[in-house]
């Protein structure tokens, strides 16, 4: 693969989006979550360089979590690339499995497949490095458990008539925005 699928590059490069997961059929194979991570930006010149160069695979590392808001559940995935040792690569992804059939799916496939496939690309998703990892029995229990919770919590705020990813979501990305009023310094 030299560029990022069309549509997963478009709705990356239009929305300005640096890390997606999402379901892939790679090489005429099975479907798969893949993650794509797009460096662009002078920021990550140095990261841009690094992957570009890369004989191997990097050590990168995956962190999930359910965040359970009272309108519904956000499932976040913090990525790390360790392209500097003291600096590494990072980014969150947040999923709403509730609403959206393609998070939905990426989570149920990442509880059952052998391995996890990263593409990493340029400002225009050209891609500058790829690598996978194999998942462990273990790691695939984990994603699966928390795409679990994620629909057990989802199912209980729908029960409530007061399920809405949107805002879910969005106080989600609230928490994240940077505070620059005096209290919040203080």
């Amino acid at each position: 693969m030299k560029r990022f699928p069309p549509a997963v590059r478009n709705a990356m490069c239009g929305r300005d989006i640096a890390a997606t997961l999402v379901p892939v059929q790679l090489d005429g194979g099975l479907w798969e979550a893949v993650l794509f991570l797009r460096l662009a930006g002078p920021e990550c010149k140095a990261d841009r360089r690094t992957l570009s160069r890369a004989q191997g695979p990097l050590a990168v590392g995956i962190e999930s979590d359910v965040i359970e808001d009272p309108s519904g559940a956000v499932v976040m995935l913090r990525l790390e690339v360790h392209t500097d040792a003291g600096d590494p690569f990072a980014a969150e992804i947040l999923l709403t499995p509730g609403c959206n059939e393609s998070h939905f799916e990426a989570m149920r496939l990442l509880g059952g497949q052998p391995r996890l496939c990263w593409f990493f690309g340029d400002a225009d998703a050209a891609v500058l490095h790829a690598q996978s990892h194999s998942l462990s029995e273990e790691q695939r229990r984990g994603f699966a458990e928390i795409a679990q919770d994620a629909a057990r919590h989802d199912a209980l705020i729908r029960c409530t008539g007061r399920y809405d990813a949107d805002a879910a979501l969005e106080a989600v990305r609230a928490r994240y925005a940077p505070r620059t009023d005096a209290a919040a310094l203080s």
